[in-house]
């Protein structure tokens, strides 16, 4: 089969997700690539991109460009300007070059969050930024590398470069199905340097809103008549930080939510920390003693925090779902014996779309019903082992998640293919597609 034929085949399938408008134009991309229309294809990346940058995994990326742009009130608006244009140019960097790289090589864009390393390198950043935030110390670079910054401005242009490849690396795991579309390009033709543009155009179209949030960070702290409740304002945005790093820690720590959510009497503790507070935040506005104001504030971010925490990821979780196996040589054959069409799950720790279908999707009654006439396989990807490169050679898995389904006849489907998160009632319309 010739490499176009094999991309046709792969670009005609349906990349489904959440947002109906992103998988418009992931299909308009395709269509774009297969008649030849670069520009328009150009735009559909572009405009796919930009969709992307508001699905609910890239939100953590909202408290860490506030913070790092919040506190420039006294830069000059050029030098702002040129650093948040170079901290966007920093995601295009990370998007277009290892993506390109990592298709270019048969790899899962995103996979290098599989690594502890750097999700505990993340965790470490956010909860830096966060005790920043509240005055523990000052994020500076070292003396020789500050006295040369100095000479552009209070913070770099290469810091905010290298930010903006921090928080790109944080939405790798979100990119959806016009990345996909793109990936798949490459990774099946070879066709490199056209898949290289339509990286840049998607970066670019991601990049966008982080550039408006960036411009308009400064702004927050420009607002007339500042004063005490500036101070609430710190403690918010300190508290983001550290949920940013409590949201990547469950991942470098797998047992972080069995250890929230053996915590006894969960509500209970829950109001405590709510009421505590409260009363620390009270006692901020009433104090004018530095030393009790600054206890207030830590013990105010605290509570609030863990209080957040616990709510999101400390509520044990008595949910059915669909029977999954685990390996796939066993599931494929009793599905032959049976004359039973196969689902696969391919899913990872550090992908926040997986968990969705988790949580969301396959615990939907309708779709468990349907689930019953298939034998539903689930593979790990946190650990890429032989095993796994293996089958995402044989299937062709550019990024995660991604499920694939296997007719009754052992053939699989290339359409419909769902590459990131989707609702029950729509994901319950493509099982009832499989025969």
């Amino acid at each position: 089969m010739s490499g176009r034929s094999y991309l046709d085949r792969q670009l005609g399938s349906k990349f489904c997700r959440m947002s109906g408008y992103e998988t418009y134009f992931a299909d308009y991309l395709s269509g774009s690539i297969q008649s030849g229309q670069f520009l328009w294809a150009l735009l559909a990346a572009c405009f796919g991109g930009l969709l992307t940058s508001f699905t609910p995994c890239v939100y953590p990326l909202i408290p860490i460009t506030i913070r790092f742009f919040g506190g420039m009130q006294n830069e000059k608006r050029s030098h702002v300007v040129r650093l948040a244009v170079f901290y966007v140019l920093g995601m295009m960097f990370l998007y277009t070059i290892l993506g390109t790289i990592f298709a270019s090589l048969n790899l899962v864009f995103g996979s290098f969050l599989a690594h502890k390393g750097v999700l505990w390198g993340i965790v470490i950043l956010c909860m830096a930024m966060g005790v920043s935030m509240l005055g523990g110390f000052s994020l500076q670079l070292p003396a020789a590398l500050n006295t040369r910054a100095s000479q552009i401005g209070n913070k770099s242009l290469g810091g905010a470069f290298a930010m903006g490849m921090v928080s790109g690396l944080i939405a790798a795991p979100c990119t959806g199905p016009v990345l996909a579309v793109i990936l798949t390009l490459i990774a099946s033709t070879g066709e490199v340097v056209y898949g290289f543009f339509l990286m840049v155009a998607f970066s670019s179209g991601l990049g966008l809103p982080f550039l408006v949030l960036a411009l308009s960070s400064t702004a927050l702290q420009k607002v007339p008549g500042s004063g005490r409740w500036m101070e609430l304002v710190k403690i918010v945005l300190a508290s983001a930080m550290f949920i940013v790093a409590a949201y990547f820690m469950r991942f470098a720590w797998p047992g972080m939510t069995d250890a929230l959510a053996g915590i006894p009497q969960t509500n209970l503790v829950l109001t405590i920390l709510l009421l505590a507070t409260g009363g620390c935040i009270l006692l901020l506005l009433k104090t004018r003693r530095s030393e009790v104001e600054f206890r207030a504030m830590w013990g105010s971010t605290f509570c609030l925090s863990l209080a957040i925490i616990l709510g999101l990821w400390g509520q044990a979780s008595e949910e059915k779902t669909i029977a999954w196996y685990t390996n796939h040589d066993q599931a494929l054959a009793e599905a032959l014996k049976a004359k039973m069409p196969v689902m696969i799950d391919f899913t990872a720790e550090w992908c926040q779309a997986c968990k969705e279908l988790d949580e969301k999707t396959y615990t939907a009654p309708s779709v468990m019903r349907e689930a019953e006439r298939f034998i539903s396989l689930k593979v790990d990807s946190t650990d890429m082992d032989d095993e796994v490169n293996r089958l995402f050679e044989k299937y062709n898995i550019l990024g995660l998640p991604t499920v694939l389904f296997i007719d009754s006849s052992g053939e699989p489907i290339d359409d419909p293919r769902v590459t990131g998160f989707v609702e029950a009632d729509r994901f319950l319309l493509l099982m009832q597609k499989i025969k």
